[in-house]
């Protein structure tokens, strides 16, 4: 069962990972209102991968802890755990509401030039892009190298 569980386990995280990874990439390359709609857009219809990859990145983990119960008194397992709930929190809440904040500015947006409030909009959430692909590392490499 634990090679089962570290299989769904592993490809949860490409799956997860690979969408926060990308949502930088996509939203840098937007430079006029119409590019920054599909943009959006398509991270819409793209959110579902980091919440499915991730719920079950996170059922899986526990999953494996409940086997290997002495992983919760593990620094490394307990520390992957709360990463984890930190990039939940920017993916899962965070990062839509900011999504729908800009779309909405975009909507009343005339002409092809990206306004500034969309602008600040967007660095914010850029910011919690940095910081969850950070998080993300983190926590690979805990869980890669188990310190």
């Amino acid at each position: 069962m634990y090679n089962y569980l570290l299989f769904i386990h592993i490809l949860s995280a490409i799956t997860a990972v690979a969408a926060v990874i990308c949502y930088p990439i996509i939203m840098s390359s937007a430079r006029t209102v119409g590019q920054a709609k599909f943009a959006l857009s398509l991270l819409e219809k793209t959110a579902i991968l980091p919440k499915l990859g991730g719920t079950l990145l996170l059922l899986t983990g526990l999953a494996i802890g409940f086997q290997e119960t002495y992983l919760f008194r593990e620094r490394w397992y307990v520390a992957s755990i709360v990463i984890f709930l930190v990039i939940l929190v920017i993916f899962a809440g965070l990062l839509p509401a900011g999504i729908k904040q800009q779309l909405k500015l975009l909507l009343q947006t005339q002409g092809d030039n990206l306004p500034e409030v969309y602008r600040l909009s967007r660095r914010r959430s850029a910011w919690l892009e940095v910081v969850a692909n950070l998080a993300v590392f983190i926590s690979i490499l805990l869980m890669v190298f188990k310190p």
